[in-house]
């Protein structure tokens, strides 16, 4: 029940030639700044959606068939922009989570929509970036 979920982490090499320890910093920096964009869309987006508070998604038996359609909707109409942001390393997932919103949107927002093509790794991968790289915790 959330929009986005959203690090890639670049090894720098420190290399002989000038040129690829350049490449490798001007990469490291485009992943923390893909990092914070893709976290800021997310909480952003979430905290609209009223899913989210403080950096802190609600609990799913507090998500409202209302609150479910927004974050629903705002995953759709923004869907490319989270696919742009996202980092490397969850880009796929992401890919895949916006399938299934559409596919839920489609589906006249049935919470019984299947995963497909999203799968449980790929949320779980989605969640612990959410956690460990934009500071995002979870009610239960």
């Amino acid at each position: 029940m959330r929009v986005v979920t959203p690090i890639v982490v670049v090894a720098a090499l420190i290399a002989v030639a000038p040129a690829a320890a350049t490449k490798s910093t001007s990469t490291t920096t485009a992943s923390v700044v893909d990092t914070k964009s893709w976290c800021k869309a997310v909480i952003d987006a979430n905290t609209r959606a009223g899913t989210m508070k403080d950096k802190r998604f609600l609990a799913p038996s507090k998500i409202t068939p209302i609150l479910w359609k927004k974050v629903v909707d705002a995953a759709v109409s923004n869907g490319g922009e989270f696919i742009a942001l996202a980092p490397g390393s969850i880009k796929t997932a992401v890919t895949h989570e916006i399938a299934y919103y559409r596919h839920i949107k489609a589906n006249h927002y049935s919470t019984t929509t299947p995963l497909a093509p999203m799968t449980l790794a790929d949320v779980k991968k989605i969640m612990d970036f959410e956690r460990t790289q934009c500071g995002i915790t979870f009610a239960t």
